[in-house]
């Protein structure tokens, strides 16, 4: 039986399309093992994002083409779609396709094997399961219509599509069958679900009716912009006791004019108004968030009030990224881009900022029950089991193996580095 490997990098929405490559190859009769092994296609799913992830997929894929000649190394994904003549200078790459690609990986892969190629290809790949996860990501659309100006992703995912009601709903009911208790809904841009359908779908009703799927104990929402959380999505969330307490909004900026030449729709008081209404809706709610340090031209004093806001907003979790220049973005051309040294300074600042935010927060908790999902492996660092809380509380504790992927009741005893130090509550 043929053997493949996939290499995954990048966002839950690259993880959930390798998934549905990898099953579709199982059915097409191919054997998936782990990419430390010998297998006869190695599949790397791209990513573009930064200029670093993009060449980090191009050395995974020389590394292939150096190490196993005999094999067929594919190149898939957004940074092929961002830029092919990188691809197409790779010497001793089988194949280069893009995310239009996808749903044709089980075909394409099996004509490089020469071998008989499966005859399905369904806009929406299927899957029933998430391999080396007790949480299951669900896509339930692709692309994106803002064009941010430092953001390549629209360039190569194209624009605004969604996936059926009906599908998702299956998929999350294949999902639960199979033992996964935590369903995410991820996309590109999650919170425009439904506006390519003249109105016949939305994120709300969607979220509605898979929160009442026999079985799924918890929901969560990858990734909101700010003016798609509604006052009606935090009564739901407050209300549903599937729906996590956990919403992820990027902040990117807390200085207006930065966020104006990031072509980003809303101001610092704006954010900070809807974090008010959250928190008067929900009860000690997650908010996590993206920023990013040294866009160019922005300022010391830019800067500041970007931390001001931080702080205000007090996020549980903040993912910092340095501003990376990618070509094809209105940011790229833009004037005054900042040296290295000056944004690592500021990165690791609101580092220091988000592990006190964290810190903060985690302290709430001390003694009060939480309800963990208890990841498959033990914690590398400690040894001890660990998992994610609905508050998105990271949890380490001592208990059997027996516990792996199960939700586990337990009680907060105090704050450790990068999560909570618990015990099992009964």
């Amino acid at each position: 039986m043929p053997t493949v490997a996939f290499i995954t990098l990048g966002c839950k929405v690259n993880q959930f399309d390798t998934q549905a490559a990898r099953e579709g190859l199982e059915r097409a009769g191919l054997d998936v093992v782990a990419a430390t092994e010998r297998a006869d296609a190695y599949v790397v799913n791209t990513c573009c994002v930064t200029r670093e992830s993009h060449r980090k997929s191009l050395r995974r894929l020389r590394h292939f083409i150096r190490e196993r000649p005999e094999a067929v190394v594919v190149a898939l994904g957004c940074s092929v779609d961002a830029d092919p003549d990188a691809f197409a200078a790779l010497g001793g790459l089988a194949l280069a396709a893009g995310n239009e690609a996808k749903p044709r990986l089980a075909q394409l892969v099996a004509d490089a094997l020469g071998i008989p190629a499966p005859t399905e290809a369904t806009p929406w790949p299927p899957i029933s399961r998430f391999d080396g996860h007790t949480r299951a990501f669900v896509k339930i659309q692709d692309g994106c219509d803002d064009f941010c100006a430092y953001c390549i992703v629209p360039h190569v995912r194209g624009r605004v599509r969604s996936r059926p009601p009906h599908e998702v709903a299956a998929e999350v009911q294949r999902l639960v069958a199979n033992g996964h208790l935590e369903i995410v809904l991820t996309g590109i841009h999650l919170g425009s679900y439904g506006q390519d359908s003249d109105g016949r779908w939305a994120l709300l009703p969607l979220v509605e009716r898979l929160a009442a799927t026999p079985g799924l104990r918890r929901l969560r929402l990858s990734s909101l912009e700010l003016r798609e959380v509604s006052d009606d999505l935090l009564d739901l969330i407050a209300a549903s006791p599937v729906l996590c307490p956990h919403l992820h909004i990027p902040l990117q900026s807390g200085d207006d004019s930065v966020l104006g030449a990031m072509n980003r729709r809303y101001t610092a008081a704006d954010f900070l108004a809807r974090v008010e209404a959250i928190r008067a809706r929900i009860t000690d709610p997650a908010l996590t968030t993206d920023i990013i340090v040294g866009f160019p031209g922005e300022t010391e004093a830019q800067f500041r009030r970007t931390v001001e806001v931080a702080r205000a907003a007090a996020f549980t979790r903040m993912h910092i990224f340095p501003y990376s220049d990618r070509e094809g973005t209105a940011a790229f051309t833009m004037s005054g881009k900042l040296p290295k040294p000056v944004i690592d300074a500021r990165r690791h600042e609101l580092l220091d900022v988000a592990r006190e935010l964290a810190e903060t927060y985690h302290h709430r908790f001390v003694g009060r029950e939480i309800q963990v999902l208890v990841e498959g492996r033990r914690d590398r660092r400690t040894g001890q089991l660990c998992g994610y809380s609905e508050r998105y509380l990271r949890a380490y504790f001592d208990g059997p193996d027996t516990l792996f992927a199960t939700l586990a009741p337990l009680r907060v005893q105090r704050v450790v580095p990068r999560g909570v130090a618990a015990h099992l509550a009964h």
